[in-house]
């Protein structure tokens, strides 16, 4: 009987799956403030169109690129947030921080603007270097400025900031992403004021 028990003890302990602690990392790049002396955007508005990138910034998983050309996700890192749905957010965060236009709305209003901004995420990623003993990030973002009249474009812009990673780990690689996140961004804002000059 002894016996019995031992084995259905060991049975039942041997189907129990524990599953890895999963953390998670959130997009919250610092708003550089600053003072913008364009003056002709103040009476316009802006609505600031969803922002297109690849499927996998449209995941919680968090992608890296090793060896090249090899792509992987860490298995115990994800994002809080999609990236593509936190940097759009931060983006209309960060130009209303500007004070640049009269008005500024996302792409879930329903308003008519003056003006839309169209931003594309080209590049979101973490790099890691032979032997995985450094990494660095980089951003890449394209901006097309429209008038909602015509549909032309006033102006389109391409920002690319490259970050290193103090740490060989997602950890590290989401520090240096806000930071570069963060460089496009106060790039983004100095863009929009020297159009509105």
């Amino acid at each position: 009987m002894k016996m019995i028990w031992i084995v259905l003890i060991v049975f039942i302990g041997g189907c129990s799956v524990s599953k890895p602690h999963v953390s998670e990392y959130t997009l919250a790049p610092q708003i550089q403030s600053q003072e913008y002396v364009s003056q002709s955007c103040k009476e316009k508005s802006l609505k600031i169109g969803q922002v297109f990138s690849s499927n996998s910034l449209m995941s919680q998983k968090m992608k890296y690129i090793e060896s090249e050309y090899k792509e992987a996700a860490f298995t115990q890192s994800e994002w809080a947030r999609t990236p593509n749905r936190a940097i759009s957010d931060v983006l209309v965060k960060s130009i209303r921080s500007s004070d640049i236009f009269g008005n500024i709305s996302s792409f879930k209003s329903r308003t008519k603007t003056d003006l839309l901004l169209e931003t594309n995420i080209e590049t979101f990623m973490q790099y890691f270097a032979k032997g995985n003993e450094a990494s660095y990030v980089q951003v890449v973002v394209t901006l097309n400025l429209l008038n909602t009249k015509d549909s032309k474009s006033v102006s389109h812009a391409t920002f690319n900031a490259k970050v290193d990673s103090k740490s060989v780990d997602a950890y590290g690689g989401v520090v240096a992403l806000n930071g570069a996140l963060s460089k496009v961004l106060f790039e983004t804002n100095n863009w929009l004021d020297g159009v509105c000059r």
